[in-house]
This record gives C-alpha cells, sequence and structure tokens, in this order.
C-alpha cells in the first residue's frame, strides 16, 4: 500500500486486498494519510437446516462462505459520519453523510421506532441503516457514547435477497469496525446479538440471530450449530473431507414477511447433526440427502416454495437417481425464493452444481452465483489496522 502499512497481510481471496485498493486510492479525497485505519471482515452463509426454526431452543446448522463483507472505519474530529459503499448496479446511493446529533448521540440516542422512521425516508439510502444502526444500538444497549465521527467505507460480495446472509455480515463487518475504532470489547455473542438488534429494530427486518452468528463465529470448513432464541453456539463440526456443500442462486430474490416454521424442520437439524459425526458409509450419506430433499419438501407444504428453487432440486434429485454424488439439496433461509444448498462428494459436487447451473441458465436465462468455499468469521479472522507509512 502507499500510504499505509497493514499489521496484518490476509489470505487472497478473503476480499480483504480489493478493500486496501480501494482506501490507497481513496486518499486524500475520503481517508486521511495520517490516522490509523480499522478493518473488519464478516462472511455471509448457506442456511444447511433450520433456517425457518423461529422456536425457541430450535437448532440452525450453517456454513460460513467465502463470499464476505468487508468493514473500514477511520475516526474524524468532528461529529460527522461519512459512509460510502460502492454500487455497480445503480440501486441505491453510493455515499451519504449525516451528524451523530442526527441519532440523539452522544447524549440521548433516539428510539427504534424513529431511527426506522429516518432509515425509511429514502429507499435508496436503507443500507445506511444497516451501518449507523450499529452505532444506535451500542450506545443504546451498551452506553456508549460516541463523540468523535468517522469515515466508514463498507464492500460486499455477498449477494442480497437471497438468504445468504447479506445484511448479517455487513453488520457484523460493521459492529466489528467500529467496536476496534472507538476501543470497545465484544464477544462474538455480543455481535450476533447486537446485530440481531440493528437488523429488527433499525433496518425493520424479520432475520433472527442465526445469520449474526455464523457470520460472528463461524470457521472455515465447518457447520456451525446455533440453539436460537436466546442465541447459543452448541458446535462447530468439521465437515468432512469427503463431503461438500455448495450453494446455488435461483435468480429470484426472497418474497419477504414472517415465516411460521414447521416444526420438524427442528428434529431433522438435530439428526442431521449427529449422522454428520458419525462414519460416513453409503446409506448415512444418503440419509443426509433425504433430510435435506425432505425440508425442501415442507416449503411447498407451507406455502413457502417457489419455483425456480423447486426446479433446481428436481435436477438434483434426477443426478442423485442417475448415479452422480449429489446426495440432497434445499431452499435456504425463510423461502420464497433466494438459493438452494447441495451436498454431495468434495469436489464432485461442485461439477454436479456447474451442470445444474446451465440447466438453470437455459430454463430461465439466469447465470447463477455458485457459493463454493468457505472462510472464517469476524471472530476468527480478528482485525487488522492500517497505520500511517512512517508512523
Amino acid at each position: 500500500m502507499k500510504h499505509f502499512v497493514p499489521s496484518s497481510t490476509p489470505a487472497e481471496g478473503l476480499g480483504v486486498m480489493l478493500l486496501f485498493e480501494l482506501i490507497d486510492a481513496a486518499v486524500p479525497a475520503f481517508f486521511r494519510p495520517d490516522r490509523t485505519i480499522h478493518i473488519a471482515r464478516a462472511p455471509g452463509r448457506l442456511d444447511v437446516l433450520g433456517g425457518t426454526s423461529g422456536d425457541a431452543g430450535a437448532l440452525v446448522l450453517q456454513v460460513p462462505t467465502a463470499e464476505a463483507a468487508c468493514a473500514a472505519v477511520q475516526l474524524r474530529d468532528d461529529a460527522l459520519v461519512r459512509l460510502w459503499s460502492p454500487c455497480r448496479d445503480g440501486s441505491r446511493t453510493q455515499m451519504l453523510s449525516m451528524q451523530l446529533a442526527d441519532l440523539g448521540l452522544p447524549d440521548a440516542p433516539i428510539d427504534y421506532a424513529s431511527a426506522r422512521a429516518l432509515f425509511a425516508a429514502d429507499p435508496r439510502d436503507h443500507w445506511a441503516a444497516h451501518l449507523l444502526g450499529c452505532l444506535l444500538v451500542l450506545a443504546r444497549e451498551r452506553g456508549a457514547a460516541f463523540a468523535q465521527g468517522a469515515e466508514v467505507l463498507l464492500h460486499s460480495d455477498v449477494p442480497e435477497g437471497i438468504g445468504a446472509g447479506a445484511s448479517a455480515a455487513v453488520q457484523v463487518a460493521a459492529m466489528q469496525a467500529f467496536a476496534a475504532a472507538y476501543g470497545l470489547r465484544l464477544s462474538g455473542r455480543d455481535l450476533a446479538l447486537l446485530c440481531q438488534i440493528v437488523d429488527q429494530q433499525v433496518a425493520g427486518a424479520p432475520d433472527g440471530v442465526t445469520a449474526p452468528a455464523v457470520a460472528a463465529c463461524g470457521e472455515a470448513d465447518e457447520l456451525l450449530a446455533v440453539r436460537c432464541e436466546p442465541c447459543e453456539v452448541v458446535d462447530s463440526v468439521q465437515v468432512p473431507m469427503d463431503l461438500e456443500f455448495v450453494g446455488l442462486d435461483c435468480g429470484v430474490r426472497r418474497s419477504g414477511g414472517a415465516v411460521t416454521a414447521p416444526l420438524h424442520q427442528r428434529a431433522r437439524a438435530e439428526q442431521f447433526l449427529q449422522l454428520l459425526q458419525q462414519e460416513l458409509t453409503p446409506a448415512r450419506r444418503e440419509q443426509l440427502g433425504d433430510l435435506l430433499l425432505a425440508a425442501h419438501a415442507d416449503y411447498a407444504a407451507h406455502g413457502l416454495g417457489e419455483p425456480t428453487a423447486d426446479f433446481l432440486v428436481e435436477r438434483v434429485r434426477e443426478r442423485r437417481a442417475g448415479g452422480a454424488q449429489v446426495y440432497g439439496a434445499k431452499m435456504m433461509g425463510r423461502g420464497g425464493g433466494g438459493a438452494v444448498v447441495l451436498l454431495g462428494a468434495r469436489g464432485k459436487v461442485w461439477y454436479e452444481a456447474l451442470r445444474i447451473k446451465k440447466m438453470l441458465l437455459a430454463h430461465t436465462g439466469h447465470s447463477a452465483h455458485v457459493f463454493r468455499w468457505s472462510s472464517p468469521g469476524a471472530v476468527s479472522f480478528g482485525g487488522i489496522e492500517l497505520r500511517p507509512v512512517g508512523a
């Protein structure tokens, strides 16, 4: 970097190197070259089982993706907060600014209803709720007093609106970067619970705690088991070397609204976790796939199905019946569209996903994003400081 020296050098493919480039190019127009920048990173997720569960104690199984959100925060001397988040398709604004006083900070933080109304005023600016909401929630829930504003850069490559945890990744990355910049200490559980408040109370979204839990606490190539309400990480299980989870987006954004979960999703998630930790005989691989296929059937049974997702899952059934090493698939998250997760033999299921992607292209004209690789959550990744050259 021209202007900064990083405290650690991340591996290629984690998205942080691109953030370094954006930061370097934004000096001095956005970032100052003489002040430390704090960087955090949080991944998206593949919802393997239980993503529709909303009942207390329900088990949700998910895997962090390589796709992630990265946030960079540099403190200012005044009370202005400037946000910058590059947007290639023009669907929203890319830059905006706000005074801390607009949120009632530092002395009298506004209530959550007022915050929702503030960020809902212009849909093209609503993305700021996921960032500035972190400051408001830290003030209201943890008594943090923010007297200094900040420059905030966000870059995310987690596809939005498909159940892959895009907003949770943004919130966790931003929350962790703010905490580092302002000298606050947050555990993984803190990050998950505080970001759930941002999502529900400030951004006005119906999502639960499990997506921020994997964004905060996930480990690369491990299945994170989380119990809902209250948030409790039960286990993090290494995905067996000869199995692999792959995701495919349907090209259909999820329909909104709350979800009433099928109660037997809970039992399936418990059984899936138990099977995954036993010797993977051919019969058990089929059982794992059967649990995913049965969970997918529940979406339609409860009015949450979507034709394109059904098309993808049916192709998986056909390939499995023909002897391919893909064992099962299901729609992710709340249903109503989005993406599907596939389970199969490591390496082999990747080629099956590419084959089915071609079928989807011929069927709908949509060239699907494929989720293959995994990466660490925000806590495991840690934080990076960019210190001024010569400091």
